[in-house]
């Protein structure tokens, strides 16, 4: 089975006192132990996740900069940019969906043309969209 990460899980499992770390922390463990199958992640998503971690109150700099090593480093996670066509698709999601920012808009466009369905994400905003089926976790 193929998932596409979202940015509000990895930000859960570096922020200790996140509301969801624990979850986000069981989800990151079920990844690197490769039960999860292939795990895709975009560079989209990668700037989203160290930006709301450098950022937040409870981040800083060393904390985004460790989890960025640890992302880039990680073998069962994979890197994916999205194509010009997937970005051209991004745009409209995104005028369609009010709700998803832009950056939720690239994770769509990119499970819709690639025929992903499953994505990892505590963001309710995706329930809307038909075609993606939301995981909270992992059994």
């Amino acid at each position: 089975m193929t998932f596409v990460l979202d940015s509000v899980v990895l930000a859960a499992a570096a922020l200790k006192r996140d509301a969801r770390h624990k979850e986000a922390s069981k989800i990151l463990s079920a990844i690197g132990s490769g039960k999860c199958g292939k795990c895709l992640i975009t560079d989209f998503v990668i700037a989203e996740a160290l930006t709301l971690v450098r950022f937040s109150r409870r981040g800083g700099a060393e904390l985004s900069n460790k989890m960025y090593e640890c992302l880039l480093s990680s073998p069962h996670l994979q890197l994916v940019r999205l194509t010009d066509a997937e970005l051209k698709a991004a745009g409209e999601i995104f005028k369609k969906y009010p709700r998803l920012s832009f950056v939720d808009s690239t994770t769509v466009a990119l499970m819709l043309v690639r025929g992903i369905k499953d994505l990892i994400s505590f963001d309710s905003d995706f329930d809307g969209v038909p075609g993606i089926e939301r995981h909270e976790k992992f059994e």
